[in-house]
């Protein structure tokens, strides 16, 4: 029988060549963007053996169960087993040594957080992907977690899905098809597609699409699933002893609510879960469709003690240090042009002081919480080490198709809180509650405007890359428009799926709106998309449409206009979206006003703000 390849997606970036896993335990991670990433090719044989994760080996696998821009219930056509009914997906039907897809994703990774993308954390594994892969440095995601998994699943705008904001529609939107809260039973799922394929489908980490019976991973065509079913919880297991009743719905397993292990760490945990997946089914001819959805570096900002203190002192120098080294990687390395002008932040405010304006004792806090996070980034990138080292030990990693990305930008809102213990010496360990901040996520989101749940750049210009199986020589970046309902036709055609179309299993579905990335990926095409495409997406009447050059944005109160209007730049020169150029070109904006109308009618968006300029949904 013929081994099939793996596909596999990663919202994760590349690694150095010679520290595919780790550096010493230790390490500052200042400057660890290592020399492979801008070398190109690497050797085959890198098998050094991860510092920071245990090892998996294949007799861990005991409890594990065998069983335009975005888009419930589902009659999946399988019974309760999770079985397929169609008695589709026979062997043969579909091509030959088709690969396995590995999908990564990062819970509010910033756009320069890794060293591929500039940053100063260490990722040697990340880096060492991209460096057999290629960076996509103007990919897009949603501006927040639940409707960015939406369009990743669906492949489709999440207004159509279920998914038109976070949580159920309110107001206007209340009781309106696509803001049920949850991905509803118009959306098709790649999982689906790919199960009645014959591919192995697994999914381990964050679902945030609905927590009912029929709302599940199971029921969406995920063949093994442990997931995390709302947007946020601890890293650690620091449920009451007995979980209370909340506690214990907060898991589920293959449709089951479970409690985590004593033991647990979020990102370690779902590894071994998606690694056990893989390994109970692993022989039997099918490929495999893997999804890591890592709740990391997400707040609460935790993680394990060994990982606490390897940033001690690197961030004491401030926000617009780090800022600036990693303007400076990312010319280095190509990532933005040397002539962009980045954005330079917000403005200083009471509630958003500079580092000049924080005593000692805030300086040293603030420090602190970045140590953190990059705590949690590089554990996050020993995590990805360790999937690639079992796909190496199994023979399946020249098999592997890999996209890693993050779901958004950074968080920036104000996440602490006040009944845990935040004190200084307690921060990342258990019972400790915070998020990054506001400064520290324009770091992230370096050199972009704004953060997590905006529609400026920073909110959804996501660092992305993409490995093909069998690819070991990096490719040149690529810097036109891609997006993640992208991934979903990419995964098809990977797979020699077709393109269900707008009917699937006898019921209507929104048919995919993404692009597949393949033909580009491969050289057969050397664009996605053209000039003349349009990308638009719109979240908490925060909302955007990108075509060709131009970007027409609309930001709400306090970051928008005074009064508000909308603006646009010019993202050839101006992906900062520092110079508003709307009163020199009123002809674009009027073409592009038209383009947003558009959007509105095919997605059925709902705006709730009292805000209304001109008409149309505008």
């Amino acid at each position: 029988m013929t081994r099939s390849l793996t596909i596999l997606s990663l919202l994760v970036l590349p690694l150095s060549a010679c520290d595919w896993f780790y550096g010493p335990v230790g390490t500052s991670g200042q400057d660890q963007v290592s020399a492979s990433s801008e070398s190109g090719e690497i050797g085959r044989d890198d098998d050094d053996e991860p510092i920071t994760t245990g090892a998996f080996t294949t007799a861990d696998t005991g409890s594990a169960s065998t069983t335009d821009a975005g888009e419930g219930e589902s009659e999946s056509g399988r019974g309760e087993s999770g079985e397929s009914e169609s008695g589709e997906g026979e062997s043969g039907e579909y091509p030959a040594n088709r690969p396995n897809i590995l999908l990564i994703v990062a819970d509010d990774l910033g756009y320069s957080d890794i060293g591929a993308f500039g940053g100063e954390i260490h990722t040697p594994n990340l880096d060492k992907l991209a460096a057999h892969g290629r960076i996509l440095t103007e990919h897009h995601s949603g501006f927040t977690c639940a409707p960015t998994r939406s369009m990743l699943i669906s492949g489709t705008d999440h207004h159509l899905v279920g998914l038109g904001r976070m949580g159920a529609g309110t107001g206007p939107q209340a009781g309106q098809p696509g803001y049920e809260g949850y991905l509803n039973d118009r959306a098709l799922s790649i999982a689906e597609l790919l199960r009645d394929a014959d591919y192995h489908t697994y999914i381990a980490g964050k679902w945030h699409l609905g927590s009912e019976d029929h709302q599940t991973p199971l029921h969406r065509g995920y063949e093994s699933s442990y997931v995390l079913l709302p947007g946020v919880s601890t890293h650690f297991n620091e449920f009451s002893d007995p979980p209370t009743e909340a506690e214990s719905r907060l898991y589920r397993e293959n449709g089951e609510y479970v409690v985590p292990p004593a033991d647990f760490f979020s990102t370690d945990f779902y590894t071994d879960r998606l690694i056990s997946y893989i390994e109970a089914n692993r022989g039997d001819g099918k490929p495999f469709y893997a999804f890591a959805a890592y709740t990391a570096p997400h707040w609460p900002l935790q993680a394990p003690e060994e990982y606490l203190d390897r940033y001690r002192g690197v961030y004491d120098v401030g926000y617009d240090v780090i800022r600036e080294r990693r303007l400076k990687k990312l010319r280095k390395l190509g990532i933005i042009p040397q002539a962009w002008e980045p954005n330079p932040g917000l403005p200083a405010a009471d509630n958003r002081p500079t580092w000049d304006d924080l005593s000692e004792e805030e300086r040293r806090y603030e420090a602190r919480r970045m140590e953190i996070y990059a705590a949690m980034v590089e554990n996050l990138d020993a995590n990805v080490g360790k999937l690639v080292k079992y796909l190496k030990d199994v023979g399946e990693y020249d098999n592997t198709f890999i996209f890693f990305q993050s779901d958004n930008g950074a968080e920036g809102g104000a996440r602490d809180r006040a009944n845990a213990d935040n004190s200084l010496e307690n921060l990342g360990y258990p019972g400790s509650y915070i998020g990054v901040g506001l400064r520290w996520a324009e770091v992230s989101a370096t050199p972009f405007r704004l953060y997590k749940s905006y529609s400026a750049e920073g909110g959804h210009s996501v660092p992305a890359i993409a490995r093909l199986p069998e690819q070991y020589r990096k490719l040149p970046h690529y810097n036109g428009l891609t997006h993640l309902t992208d991934l979903a036709p990419t995964f098809l055609e990977l797979a020699g799926v077709p393109d269900p179309g707008d009917e699937y299993r006898g019921r209507p579905v929104h048919p995919i709106s993404g692009i597949s990335l393949l033909p580009t990926l491969e050289g057969r095409a050397s664009d996605v998309r053209s000039e003349t495409d349009v990308l638009a997406d719109e979240q908490s009447n925060h909302r955007y449409v990108i075509r060709g050059r131009w970007k027409l944005l609309w930001l709400e109160p306090p970051f928008g206009q005074d009064p508000p209007a909308w603006e646009l730049f010019d993202l050839e020169v101006d992906r900062g979206e520092t110079n508003n150029v709307a009163a020199e070109h009123p002809d674009i904006v009027a073409e592009l006003l038209l383009e947003w109308d558009r959007y509105v009618q095919r997605n059925g968006v709902i705006l709730t703000s009292t805000v209304q300029p001109g008409g149309g949904g505008r």
